[in-house]
């Protein structure tokens, strides 16, 4: 065997699982590779201890012991079982528990509609007015807004951009959801 032996090959001889004329073959290979030939010996050996410590079985400690729990825990479940079935046989007072809980919960719903409706408005209101502002992402820039209400008008005043150049168009027309106020449209070439 000239070539290198697959990696499947490999761990088949490593685990003494190789027969016939595969297993000449690698030992003809692993005899210029002394470095595997040490390996699957440290294998063989730790494989051997292993197999010596380990028992290949163990009989679980005191089984009649675990066996008797079992059947102490399904005899009590069956006991418990009857118990319950006895109880459950309440007649009366088991029917009347589902009508009277749906009754108190109307009851307690009902009530609280009508405690909120007592109430009288207490709550005071605030007005405050809130100063409008813009903001701008480049430190030079400052805006300002003015509000006229009597025109129903606001200005916002940029300071820090270049002006605008006056061959730009721009063109308003009426807005479609407030007839009172323009959309402003420009056009860019670029």
């Amino acid at each position: 065997m000239n070539k290198a032996p697959d990696e499947t090959t490999l761990t088949l001889w490593m685990d003494g699982l190789l027969d016939g004329e595969e297993l000449q073959n690698m030992e003809v290979w692993a005899q210029a590779h002394p470095e595997l030939l040490a390996e699957r010996d440290a294998i063989r050996t730790m494989s051997q201890s292993l197999q010596t410590s380990i028992p290949s079985s163990i009989e679980p400690p005191y089984p009649d012991f675990f066996n008797q729990r079992i059947l102490n825990a399904v005899t009590e479940d069956g006991a418990n079982q009857v118990t319950t079935s006895a109880q459950s046989k309440g007649g009366l007072w088991r029917w009347l528990t589902i009508p009277v809980a749906a009754g108190a919960m109307a009851l307690c719903f009902y009530l609280g509609t009508q405690n909120s409706a007592l109430k009288t408005n207490t709550t005071h209101y605030t007005t405050t007015i809130i100063k409008p502002t813009v903001y701008t992402p480049d430190s030079g820039v400052e805006a300002e807004i003015f509000i006229n209400a009597e025109q129903n008008a606001t200005v916002i005043v940029i300071e820090g951009l270049q002006d605008i150049p006056d061959d730009l168009e721009i063109a308003g027309i009426p807005n479609k959801d407030d007839p009172n106020n323009t959309l402003i449209n420009t056009q860019h070439t670029f």
